[in-house]
């Protein structure tokens, strides 16, 4: 690496990581005083709200790294301008592009990292958000994370469930009914148990009755008992429950995808909205590249005139970008936009290629 690129790291990511520090403490500030009163009223103790907002920062980073990338570009460029050194950088034959490829690398990883941060923790750390706050408004704060009774229904597998109880938190079952069926739709044999539970990568169910059945569908003897059994059969893991349970907004990509594979008997429209959904989720992270593209450009321009022009065209940056984001979902799901993927990825990929003709095209 160049003298020149870690120099102007050096000047970006100082004020990036201000900048990201200061809008995450805005945001758990701002969430604090929103729901504070939720807070008092379940007497949730000092741990459990530590917990919750750091299970908030990578819920938060769709919103907070874009703007944050973008003001540090914007003060890291101004202040680069308005001392003339770009002007030197440039002087010596080497353009702008070049000089802010460094930046245009933080903005492609920060947006990866994003998107894989989302894939993995962000979705369920904003189910899990969610559900602290929804727990301290009731006498029975674990009623919150008991879902039931949960039909799931494995196509692939032709396996259907029914659990009366099911805990989110620790995957327990209570009442659990299993019944597997020939690819023809005939009744192979069918689970029954007081108790399931998830360990060492498997299911356990307790207190079970086993039936199986002939081709005609007539019980084959007496069923058979096990006191605990490791149901080596099952190949459905904690989160295939976890999606019938979850909002499609507290839903990852390939959670989503597994959603419709295992729901074909969804509707051509609700298809429709899970794909942009789908669609969205990969996009928005994107955004982080936006921003860094946009504000190349700004900075550069704005850096001699003061920053108020530049931070004015960083907030119409990104409110025009999310309105766009929604109105493009809003059509797609209307089915006013088709295919579905361009309710979710249009306006970024309009947004990426506006950013990257203006930063092209900065002198």
């Amino acid at each position: 690496m160049r003298i020149i690129d870690r120099y102007l790291l050096r000047q970006f990511l100082v004020p990036l990581a201000f900048c990201f520090a200061a809008f995450t403490m805005l945001y758990i500030v701002f969430d604090l005083f929103n729901n504070l009163g939720d807070f008092l009223q379940g007497r949730a103790s000092l741990g459990s709200l530590v917990r919750y907002y750091l299970l908030m920062i990578p819920a938060s980073l769709i919103y907070s790294m874009p703007v944050s990338l973008i003001l540090a570009v914007l003060w890291s460029m101004s202040l680069l301008t308005r001392h003339n050194e770009l002007t030197a950088m440039r002087a010596c034959g080497i353009s702008l592009v070049r000089l802010m490829t460094p930046l245009f690398v933080v903005g492609v990883i920060a947006s990866l990292t994003v998107l894989v941060l989302n894939e993995t923790i962000g979705s369920e750390a904003a189910y899990q958000t969610r559900q602290f706050v929804r727990a301290q408004s009731r006498e029975d704060k674990d009623s919150v994370y008991i879902a039931g009774p949960l039909p799931y229904q494995n196509s692939d597998a032709h396996r259907s469930w029914l659990i009366r109880r099911f805990d989110t938190r620790t995957f327990e079952m209570e009442d659990v009914r299993v019944t597997q069926q020939s690819p023809a739709g005939r009744d192979i044999w069918r689970a029954t148990a007081a108790r399931g539970i998830w360990a060492g990568g498997g299911w356990w169910l307790q207190d079970l009755w086993l039936q199986y059945f002939d081709e005609t569908g007539n019980p084959v003897g007496a069923p058979r008992t096990f006191p605990v059994r490791h149901m080596i059969e099952f190949d459905e893991r904690p989160q295939d429950f976890l999606q019938e349970v979850k909002e499609p907004e507290f839903l990852g990509a390939a959670e989503l995808v597994r959603f419709i594979r295992s729901h074909p008997e969804l509707s051509p429209a609700a298809v429709r909205r899970l794909t942009v959904d789908l669609h969205s989720r990969l996009a928005l992270p994107w955004g982080c590249l936006v921003a860094v593209l946009f504000g190349v450009p700004f900075g550069t321009t704005t850096g001699r005139k003061g920053a108020v022009k530049g931070v004015m065209l960083c907030l119409a940056l990104f409110f025009s970008s999310w309105a766009a984001v929604s109105l493009g979902m809003w059509a797609s799901k209307k089915g006013l936009l088709r295919p579905a993927w361009l309710g979710g990825w249009g306006p970024t990929l309009v947004y990426l290629a506006a950013g990257a003709t203006l930063a092209l095209r900065n002198r």
